[in-house]
């Protein structure tokens, strides 16, 4: 982790003299600090040189340094030696000053300042990158890869409850908005520039720009894809000795484990850990869900023996018991941190086995298994009739009449924006995410919310979009961002590096250039994973049609915790603040007759799933934040 406190403008003195101690407070390294003539440099486990016109500290790794040092002429960084990484990214940007960040690759990000020319330069690596966060007055800067080590320069820490908003609306689209008044975050793919009079935001990295893949066949396609796969988990073990992987009965995840089994070769096996629904399970799964992972994570396991895979139902777990140690670790609340719960048991699993990598494989749905729904919209620009009507009448997972998959997967997606929402209206179709929302409607108007979410498109999302590259920025910049302080804060609590291989940007951009049939073929959506995974998974996970259902215990899992729940949403009630934001009038009474099984209306099922959570999450958070006591 790094932090700099820059005196912009002849700032009598430094404030931060325990910012170091602060960033290491969740995790083993030794807290240094750095002083440097207007700059105090703070590092706990990150490295710091300088190389060229630059001061560098960095934090995060990159997995093309030997190339990039061959071709800066300089000796190759050892793994994990962040000082010497800090060097290398200092010597390229002194080479190739702003296109430097697009000529590497790995999941970095970096506090670059020039003496000579008083600017400071901030920059996150695209698609995964650690969090860095910042304020910037007149009189100084200062940057921390977490929040906490900000505040220990005296900066007020006040709530943004306009971010607060936006989350409990699934409006995530302002990722350079900081969760505290003053305090901002460096978007993903992009730098902040200081100088002592100027502040420029600026994103380097484009998805426009990613070139087309065109090979001369189908066979040569998957061969890229297989090597790519095979070198970005290559990537991802680089330096570990005892990895993990977190396994579902999905394609993505699958791949993963294997190719990792590919690459670390001989008899080392890869432990795994997959949740389960707990023991009294009603069974109850929605249409087209699967609700337990045991039984495809076992035929996986047993055609590849060396995967050790460990189940976790989790039925001590409550739905609150990791929340503060999250807050405290990111200084954050991601409305879908409630999603990961269950996590929390299995690094602790990963931890005491002495694990120092956990691979995840949640880029998949973008990457290699995306299920390509653009396709029908770009087919039908294209005046594709025949690929377009294929497609169509091989649907097999589309139950509508042919007609109706024609007007919903290639026709809407093109209709103006008032026809869009009119033809939802007229269907009366469910704003799923609006339903979702814990948030009074009277609070979500008064603070503007709504408005800003209207302006960006959300949460009623147009899907299926209409080309490949809308759904990737969408996903890039409504999603991704605010993930980084999720994967932060596992590896500051547990003290083990994640990789996720499909986020792997060379093969992120093969995806994004190759036509659109390797995703869709005859109407089989995820193709390309699918065929990838011919003679490595079993066919009961590469042939199947059905998607994992989260949390399908959620009926038990919650019932379990339905007198807590309950006395914390009546304690979070009798707070104002919460009371004004917070519709308790539609989730208290929901709590109080709780159903008998899981087998409920989907109004009911949001209330008590997604809802329901997320009002405990924000109250909790907001409670935390300003020590106000719920219990």
């Amino acid at each position: 982790m790094i932090a700099i406190e820059w005196l912009r403008a002849g700032s009598p003195a430094f404030t931060g003299q325990s910012i170091a101690a602060a960033l290491a407070a969740h995790g083993k390294s030794t807290p240094t600090t750095h002083l440097s003539d207007d700059a105090l440099f703070a590092l706990a486990g990150g490295g710091l040189a300088q190389a060229g016109r630059y001061r560098v500290a960095f934090t995060g790794h990159l997995d093309n340094a030997a190339d990039v040092a061959a071709q800066l002429g300089t000796a190759v960084p050892q793994t994990g030696d962040t000082a010497a990484l800090a060097g290398l990214y200092g010597l390229a940007l002194s080479r190739w000053g702003a296109d430097a960040d697009l000529r590497l690759i790995g999941e970095y990000a970096t506090i670059a300042l020039d003496f000579a020319a008083r600017t400071l330069r901030l920059a996150r690596s695209p698609l995964r990158a650690p969090p860095l966060h910042y304020h910037a007055t007149r009189e100084r800067v200062i940057a921390a890869s977490a929040v906490r080590a900000i505040f220990t320069c005296g900066i007020e820490r006040r709530l943004n409850d306009a971010k607060l908003a936006d989350h409990a609306l699934f409006n995530f689209t302002g990722e350079g908005e900081g969760w505290y008044l003053g305090l901002h975050r460096v978007p993903l793919g992009s730098t902040v520039e200081f100088t002592p009079d100027r502040e420029r935001v600026r994103g380097y990295y484009d998805f426009g720009a990613i070139p087309e893949v065109r090979r001369a066949s189908t066979a040569d396609y998957l061969a890229e894809a297989r090597h790519l796969l095979s070198e970005a988990t290559r990537a991802a073990l680089a330096g570990s000795t005892r990895p993990a992987a977190m396994l579902s009965g999905g394609l993505d995840s699958a791949l993963v484990a294997t190719s990792a089994l590919d690459v670390l070769g001989g008899e080392q096996p890869l432990p795994t850990f997959s949740f389960v629904p707990s023991p009294g399970w009603d069974g109850v799964e929605l249409p087209g869900r699967y609700g337990d992972e045991r039984p495809l994570v076992g035929e996986l396991a047993a055609m590849h023996p060396r995967l050790r895979p460990q189940f976790f139902d989790n039925p001590a777990q409550r739905l609150d018991d990791d929340f503060d140690a999250m807050f405290a670790a990111t200084g954050a609340a991601p409305i879908n941190l409630v999603n990961l719960t269950m996590y929390h048991p299995m690094w602790r699993a990963a931890q005491e086995a002495g694990c120092d990598r956990i691979l995840l494989g949640e880029f998949g749905n973008v990457t290699l298994s995306n299920t390509g729904d653009w396709a029908f919209a770009e087919w039908f620009a294209q005046l594709r009739w025949g690929t377009l009507a294929g497609a169509l009448r091989g649907s097999f997972d589309d139950d509508r009449p042919l007609w109706r998959r024609f007007v919903g997967s290639a026709v809407l997606p093109w209709m103006p924006d008032p026809v869009w929402r009119w033809q939802r209206r007229v269907r009366g179709c469910i704003d799923i995410f609006d339903a979702a929302s814990p948030l009074r409607r009277d609070y979500a108007l008064a603070s503007g919310a709504v408005e800003r979410a209207a302006a960006a498109g959300v949460p009623i999302a147009r899907h299926p979009l209409r080309d490949r590259m809308a759904d990737f920025r969408a996903i890039h910049h409504e999603a991704w961002g605010e993930f980084s302080d999720i994967y932060d804060g596992f590896e500051q609590l547990y003290g083990i590096q994640q990789r996720d291989p499909m986020a792997w940007r060379p093969l992120l951009e093969f995806c994004a250039g190759i036509p659109s049939d390797l995703f869709v073929r005859d109407g089989e959506r995820r193709w390309l994973a699918r065929e990838l995974g011919r003679g490595v998974l079993p066919d009961s996970i590469r042939r199947n049609r059905r998607k994992g259902l989260h949390q399908a215990d959620w009926h038990l899992r919650l019932g379990r915790q339905r007198e807590r729940l309950l006395a914390l949403l009546m304690a979070m009630e009798r707070v104002p603040r919460l009371a004004e934001m917070i519709d308790f009038a539609r989730i208290r009474p929901a709590v109080e007759n709780w159903p008998a099984s899981g087998a409920v209306s989907d109004q009911q099922r949001l209330v008590l799933e997604t809802t329901l959570p997320r009002a405990i999450l924000l109250g909790r958070f907001v409670a935390w934040a300003e020590g106000i006591a719920l219990e």
